[in-house]
């Protein structure tokens, strides 16, 4: 099997995802720079046998933290979406300026530890050993299946090792949406390669049904924190509850909306 022109295939991934993750982190370009670091984390699990594995793994938990910060932010503005204003707004908006700060630090770490620079030296190094890499220059070349029987033997052992494990159930929503977005974007990324084979539209549509399911999840968790830290603050301010009485009602009114979605 032709490693060397797969490991070169993902290396023109690696280097055309590099500058969207370079932007500077805010609020306006939140989706995009998530969409680029799920590929990246993507690319870094397809193309592992690529790479040092200790840098690998570096690189994984640096990416792990962004990925976790943009995820909860996504879900954060996607709920504030849902609520036009009132108290739980507020105090929605002012979560999402904290998860901000998050994100923000777990880019700029990225960045101090050169991450992305490490990634871009490497991936070039394996892009000079084999240049003809795009789907169509693959397929033309002499070899087509060599490459494509490396990057079949990579989508069976990743379909083993986090597709079956959907189907179980003591994971909950959140985990296994993680899990079948990793997966649906390396489905994405090896689909030229592998025409016939990679399921794409079922990935899809589980990845939709898996998605509405877990924001409902999180949203429910998030707007019961909230109400609860308002509690908390009543508490402390009034020194009674007899004023919360009328915001805990919001709360629970949007929570209770929750499941219409």
């Amino acid at each position: 099997m032709n490693r060397q022109g797969f490991c070169a295939y993902g290396a023109e991934q690696l280097l055309a995802l590099l500058p969207v993750l370079e932007q500077p982190l805010e609020l306006e370009k939140l989706e995009v720079i998530r969409e680029a670091a799920v590929r990246l984390q993507a690319c870094l699990t397809l193309f592992a046998p690529c790479f040092p594995p200790t840098r690998l793994a570096f690189w994984k938990r640096r990416l792990r933290r962004l990925i976790r910060a943009l995820n909860a932010l996504r879900d954060h503005q996607r709920l504030l979406q849902l609520i036009p204003k009132g108290r739980v707004r507020l105090r929605l908006q002012q979560r999402i300026e904290m998860q901000l700060s998050k994100a923000q630090q777990a880019w700029q770490r990225i960045q101090s530890d050169h991450v992305l620079n490490e990634i871009r030296g490497l991936s070039q190094r394996l892009y000079r050993l084999h240049p003809q890499t795009t789907p169509e220059g693959l397929h033309s070349t002499a070899q087509p299946s060599e490459i494509a029987d490396y990057a079949r033997a990579r989508w069976q052992a990743l379909w083993r090792t986090n597709l079956k494990s959907l189907e179980s159930g003591g994971q909950n929503a959140g985990v296994r949406w993680g899990r079948l977005q990793l997966m649906l974007t390396v489905a994405q990324m090896l689909a030229p390669l592998l025409p016939d084979e990679i399921p794409l539209n079922r990935l899809q549509a589980r990845y939709q049904q898996l998605d509405a399911e877990q924001f409902r999840e999180r949203a429910r968790t998030l707007l019961t924190e909230l109400k609860e830290q308002e509690r908390q603050l009543t508490l402390h301010y009034c020194g009674s509850l007899r004023g919360f009485r009328r915001i805990e009602q919001e709360f629970d009114e949007w929570i209770a909306s929750l499941d219409t979605l």
